[in-house]
């Protein structure tokens, strides 16, 4: 746009005039908004409104912050696998053997620890939880169940290298 001279002032009048009934709009406006809401400390509370202590039972479901699971490797060596010769007998935790179940024998490991076994021949991994003493020969550092050896698919080998590593819980 091409301003003619002298008609500069008459281009920042409307300007101002512009900026200026908006403002006084905004003011006749904001005279006419009123709010109606009144506060829930004002309203009164009925029967059914009545507040009470909620008790653990009414709690449905409660947030766990997540666990961030941790592996530590413990040793290398060489496992094997056990099952229908102690199928239904105690093992040293005190539970009964299950072979079906993912379950394994270490000579220092807690009961109820959670090892990852990690099969070196074929890199297949398997988390198993201890619950027995044992493996007989000085060479292995494991004895899994039926189970853990079928998912580690080392039936057939009855022997085989692994990498042990605890798993633990972050939180």
């Amino acid at each position: 746009m091409e301003l003619i001279p002298g008609n500069e002032r008459a281009a920042t009048l409307i300007g101002r005039t512009r900026t200026a009934f908006t403002l006084a709009a905004l003011v006749v406006l904001s005279a006419f908004a009123t709010d109606n809401a009144t506060p829930a400390s004002a309203l009164a509370m009925g029967p059914a409104t009545v507040m009470h202590d909620v008790t653990p039972a009414e709690i449905v479901t409660t947030v766990q912050p997540p666990r961030t699971p941790i592996l530590t490797r413990i040793k290398s060596g060489f496992a094997s696998w056990y099952g229908e010769v102690l199928q239904g007998h105690t093992t040293a935790s005190g539970r009964i053997f299950d072979k079906n179940k993912l379950t394994a024998a270490h000579r220092t490991l807690p009961f109820g620890s959670q090892v990852k076994v990690t099969d070196l021949r074929n890199k297949r991994s398997v988390i198993v939880t201890i619950t027995d003493r044992g493996v007989l020969f000085p060479d292995r550092v494991i004895d899994l169940s039926l189970a853990a050896a079928r998912e580690l698919k080392m039936v057939r080998m009855g022997v085989d290298p692994v990498r042990l590593e605890l798993l633990t819980f972050q939180n």
